[in-house]
This record gives structure tokens, C-alpha cells and sequence, in this order.
């Protein structure tokens, strides 16, 4: 299942793997090149891909590639090798040569095209490894084209309903379609109707399973670092550089895949525990919890985050250690895509936040800011409105005061206006 979010029409999804398949044979297979290992999930995807790659690039001895979507300030970010970004004039050339792939009547999406770009660049520069973050679902996402080592599913949670399914379990079973016959499958903390649907179909396909929680897990030491444990290995003395016990997940899943790769290498527990540990604590993902990174930052925080589950997993952490440290007044800069559930979201951080300045998207899918603010009346959180993320900031700061704590929530498009308007951009 596939994105079109070019800039000539409006985002639409179109189901199927044939157009990309079709793309990637008359382009002469450049995924068969390289090895992928895939990351699907409802939330924690974007974090776990990253501390993935970053402990096959310490490991692999060769350059590792990361495709992720979407992007936060400039489509770039999406492709990277060893690190850095493809050039601007690279992705260009890209996406004119993926044009020309598409069949008569039914070209490539945006993201099919996106897709193929990341896969002609891997297999042309000679990346042997690639972590690929899923789309939208997993069963017809363009990624699921690729030729995965190992397969993960982060967490399952009821978003992009109007595609994927009403239901835990329909929306499990789309991102199970990544699951191959034989390839090993690691798993975050999935609710139990959507636990169902995604062992019984490793079952089916002879997959072996890792589970956070069962097979694996982490544990808090006094000094503030954490352990993973997992069969055969124990990772230490790991300190995050992202907030939110949320990311001690995402980390636990992403190591877990990383060791399911290394221990099929011979790489050995001590040599794997000690580079893991030092990957995973120097990890950074822009747009999840972290500080807006301005030259002085008078608390300021973004995450990008965009359904309830999302939302009631940043109250915890503000509500038990905010990051900012306590007893400051939160505002939160808020805004949503229409497909969202933004009532679910708001009744989830209300507890958290003093108040509300909400602003429209710069986005075909952008609510419009006065149904942002009737949530806001609904959820009884005291509310201004703002024409754009500039205006928003200005009214969202002088609210806050000098010690008080500007959050910019509830979508990756918010996050990017914040790294847009106040940071210059993402690295």
C-alpha cells in the first residue's frame, strides 16, 4: 500500500505491490543488490529504525543505508548512506528516471517513486545492508518489494483506519504482510488481539519469533542506564539520548534485530555488547521527544507523534519525569492532519498540558484550525488560535514565559515546521 503526496495533486493511497514490482524489473532489480531489514509498526517505527542502523554501521564493515518516511524538513532525509543524506540533485535525476517506469494510465505514486530512488541509489553505490521503515501498512507497501534478513513490528495501534482496518487484528494482519516464509521476526509490545494475528501468521510461515517481554526485554539500573537482555546476550550500561521509557522499547526492538543479524554472522555477544551499547546511546532521531535544538533554548520540545497510543505514551513520560524537569507551565503547539483522531489525542495529553495554541498545517490532509479549537473546548483546555506556525510560536512562547515549556505536538508536519521555522532544518 502506497502514498502519493506529490506536489501536482492530493495525497491519495492506491493498494498494490505490481506497479513497484513492474518498476523495479524493467529498472533491472536493483533490490536484489542488497538485504533489507524491515521496520514496520504503528508507533516507535521511525526510533527503532535508527537505533538499528546505528549499530549495523558500527558492525556491518561496509556502508549500511536507511530509508525512512516521512521526511520533516526536505525529502533528502529520507535516504541515507552511512549517515548522509542524498544529494538534492541525485534525488532529482532519481525521481525523473522513476517517472519513466511507470505504465501507461497507472504511474508510480510519490512514494513508489521515493522507493525506487532509495533502491537504484543502494544497489548503484554498493550498500550491501539497508534498514527500510515501512510506509503505510506492510502487506502492499512498496518496502515489502525488498528482500528482508530480518522483519520487525514495533506496535499495532488503530491509525490510518480508513486503509488499514477498523480493528486491532485487521490492522495486525496488514503489517504482518511483512512477514516472509523462514525470516526471522522480532516484535515489540503488541496488544493481544493484535499478538494473535501476527504469531499466527509467523506460525504459518515457519518464522521465528523474538518478543519484547518474553524473549527479550530491559531493566533500569540506579545509576540511570539500562540492560537489554537478550537470548545469548546482554547489552549495558546503555544511556538514551531521547527521552521517554517509550524509546527503552524501541531501543530493546531495535537491538534485538541487530543481534538476530550479528549472532547469523558469528559476530560474538562480546563484541556485539559493547559496540550495541555505545550505537544505541549516541542514536539520535529528530521530531520524538527531543529538544528544539535552538542556540538557546528556552524550553522548547517536539514530538511528532500522531494518534492516542502516541499521545498517552508522551503523558507518561511528562506526567512521572518530564524531561524539562517539573512544575513548569507546558503549552502545547498544536496541530493535526483531518485523518487523525484528534479528539482521542487531546482527551490523552489534556492532563498534561496548561494550555493550547493551535494552528493549520501547511497540508492537502491540514484540519482546519477551527475544528483544533472546538476539540480544545470539548477537552475544556484553554485555547488560542493562530494563522501559522510564526505566529503560533509567538503567542505559544510569550504564554509559556521565560521558564515555562513550549511543546509542538501532534504531527511530523508540526515537527517539521518547527525544525523549518526555528532550528534550519534536520542533519
Amino acid at each position: 500500500m502506497t502514498r502519493s503526496s506529490g506536489p501536482t495533486g492530493p495525497e491519495t493511497v492506491r493498494p498494490g505491490l505490481s506497479r513497484m514490482r513492474s518498476a523495479l524489473a524493467r529498472s533491472g532489480h536493483p533490490e536484489s543488490a542488497f538485504r533489507t531489514l524491515q521496520v514496520a509498526g504503528t508507533n516507535g517505527k521511525g526510533s527503532t529504525a535508527c537505533f538499528l542502523e546505528s549499530v549495523l554501521r558500527r558492525l556491518a564493515g561496509g556502508p549500511v543505508g536507511i530509508y525512512t518516511s516521512p521526511h520533516l524538513v526536505s525529502p533528502e532525509e529520507r535516504i541515507r548512506i552511512d549517515g548522509r543524506k542524498i544529494p538534492h540533485r541525485a534525488l532529482r535525476e532519481g525521481f525523473r528516471a522513476a517517472a519513466r517506469l511507470g505504465e501507461a494510465g497507472n504511474p508510480l505514486t510519490y512514494f513508489e517513486k521515493m522507493t525506487w530512488v532509495a533502491c537504484d541509489r543502494f544497489a548503484r553505490l554498493g550498500v550491501p545492508l539497508v534498514v527500510m521503515e515501512t510506509g503505510l501498512g506492510g502487506r502492499w507497501d512498496a518496502t515489502t518489494a525488498c528482500r528482508p534478513l530480518v522483519t520487525v513490528i514495533t506496535t499495532v495501534g488503530l491509525d490510518h483506519r480508513d486503509w488499514l482496518g477498523n480493528t486491532l487484528g485487521r490492522i495486525a494482519g496488514e503489517k504482518a504482510g511483512i512477514l516472509k516464509r523462514g525470516v526471522p521476526v522480532v516484535l515489540g509490545r503488541l496488544r493481544a488481539a493484535a499478538r494473535t494475528v501476527v504469531r499466527r501468521r509467523a506460525r504459518r510461515l515457519s518464522c521465528d519469533v523474538w518478543e519484547l517481554g518474553k524473549d527479550f526485554g530491559w531493566s533500569l539500573r540506579g545509576d540511570g542506564t539500562f540492560t537489554v537482555g537478550l537470548p545469548g546476550a546482554s547489552v549495558e550500561g546503555i544511556r538514551l539520548g531521547m527521552a521517554g521509557e517509550f524509546q527503552r522499547d524501541n531501543a530493546a526492538v531495535g537491538l534485538a534485530a541487530a543481534w538476530r543479524w550479528a549472532h547469523g554472522r558469528g559476530i560474538p555477544p562480546s563484541t556485539f555488547a559493547p559496540v550495541a551499547a555505545a550505537a544505541v546511546s549516541s542514536a539520535r532521531w529528530p521530531g520524538r521527544l527531543c529538544p528544539l535544538p535552538l542556540r538557546k533554548n528556552a524550553g522548547a520540545w517536539v514530538d511528532g507523534g500522531h494518534n492516542p497510543d502516541a499521545a498517552r505514551a508522551l503523558a507518561r513520560v511528562i506526567g512521572e519525569a518530564p524531561p524539562w524537569g517539573r512544575g513548569k507551565r507546558v503549552i502545547g503547539l498544536w496541530s493535526m492532519l483531518a485523518d487523525k483522531d484528534q479528539a482521542g489525542y487531546l482527551r490523552a495529553l489534556r492532563p498534561c498540558l496548561d494550555g493550547v495554541v493551535v494552528y493549520p498545517l501547511g497540508h492537502e490532509r491540514a484540519t482546519a484550525v477551527h475544528a483544533l479549537e472546538e476539540q480544545c473546548r470539548r477537552a475544556g483546555v484553554p485555547c488560542r488560535a493562530a494563522d501559522g506556525f510564526p505566529e503560533g510560536w509567538r503567542i505559544a512562547r510569550n504564554w509559556a514565559g521565560r521558564n515555562g515549556v513550549v511543546l509542538v505536538c501532534g504531527s511530523l508536519v508540526a515537527a517539521g515546521d518547527a525544525y523549518r521555522h526555528r532550528a534550519g532544518g534536520v542533519d
